[in-house]
């Protein structure tokens, strides 16, 4: 893959109000290639719900632990 451009992108999910990272492993692309619309179909298809429900099992986990005592 010595042709192969790595890139990590930080792309923002509106539905979930979030931002999230993934990583893009572009191979022989044509110069004229636009990544926009390419990085669009990521944020539309990734998993809302599980992204959603993820976020608040995380909340609920840190809020739930008590702080150690001295």
């Amino acid at each position: 893959m010595a042709d192969a451009i790595w890139n990590e992108y930080e792309l923002f999910c509106p539905v979930c109000n979030a931002h999230f990272k993934q990583l893009v492993v572009l191979h022989k692309v044509p110069g004229n290639f636009d990544i926009a619309p390419y990085l669009a179909g990521f944020v539309e298809s990734h998993d809302h719900k599980a992204w959603q429900g993820a976020q608040r099992q995380k909340e609920q986990s840190s809020g739930s632990q008590a702080p150690p005592e001295a």
